[in-house]
């Protein structure tokens, strides 16, 4: 019997135009009736995963960061946290600028932008309407404002950095960077590349999430799209591929399911926890 499901957001829990269909929503309701952990498991900062959470009236912890950070939806216990140390975070900045590659860092709730991106834009919009607390709090990087100002803040850590290269530059990237073994690197979408400590990632995520919940790896369902979604798929018992996944995440899982145009996650839900399939 399946005790807990861990669901990537972009690419599976989310239709393309970041929206949750209503059949996912009455699926996630209804498993969550039956006394199911739903655990929102993303590359995605906590606060940004907070939006979906709060539409799907989850109270569950959430896998934020691609497991770097892994806490309650209030942030007041911490299940688990890992995050990049000082020289990698320098090693990795100094790589990047032998690829004329700008990154992004994320930590907590804030959002240190180097390269403009139209989900930085939506960030920007959605914070307005939101509580102080609740807020993704937006830095940009510039001459006044550098890394070393970053890291002055945020007390020489930081959670994950994500570039946004030219596609002919990505393999590179991930090759050089991947040289340094202090540092995970993974992509969660054809065209970027993310970077974590190498103690992070949503596999060892959830599995610090499940031991708090007393939960076995072989009574997890995860299911995902993407390379960053590799470390969970290959630890829970009952690994799924969306049905629009990569095609590198396929050779890993037990069952592939509709795709997140066509509720996939409802689907699954309904076969293997209400056992309507």
């Amino acid at each position: 019997m399946y005790k807990m499901i861990c669901i990537d957001i972009d690419g599976t829990l989310i239709r393309d135009d970041l929206t949750v269909s209503e059949r996912v929503k009455d699926a996630v309701r209804k498993a969550k009736e039956k006394g199911i952990v739903v655990a929102l498991s993303t590359g995605r900062m906590h606060q940004s995963a907070l939006q979906y959470s709060d539409e799907l009236g989850l109270t569950d912890p959430i896998v934020s960061s691609n497991g770097a950070y892994v806490s309650d939806r209030d942030r007041e216990t911490i299940y688990y946290e890992e995050n990049l140390a000082l020289e990698d975070i320098l090693s990795i900045d100094e790589t990047l600028k032998k690829f004329d590659t700008r990154i992004n860092w994320y930590n907590h709730g804030t959002m240190y932008v180097a390269e403009y991106r139209d989900y930085v834009g939506r960030y920007e919009r959605l914070s307005k309407t939101l509580p102080e607390n609740r807020r993704i709090h937006i830095r940009y990087i510039n001459e006044e404002f550098t890394l070393k100002d970053i890291l002055s803040e945020t007390g020489n850590t930081i959670q994950k950095g994500i570039v946004f290269p030219s596609m002919d530059k990505i393999a590179s990237i991930k090759e050089e960077v991947m040289k340094n073994k202090r540092v995970k690197v993974v992509s969660s979408g054809a065209d970027n590349v993310e970077f974590t400590s190498y103690k992070a990632d949503k596999g060892l995520g959830v599995l610090a999430l499940a031991r708090e919940l007393g939960i076995h790896a072989e009574e997890i369902i995860a299911v995902g799209d993407s390379e960053n979604d590799l470390p969970m798929l290959q630890v829970v018992g009952m690994p799924v591929a969306m049905g629009n996944a990569m095609e590198s995440v396929f050779p890993y899982v037990k069952h592939i399911t509709e795709s997140n145009m066509n509720d996939g996650v409802a689907t699954l839900i309904e076969k293997f926890i209400l056992n309507e399939g």
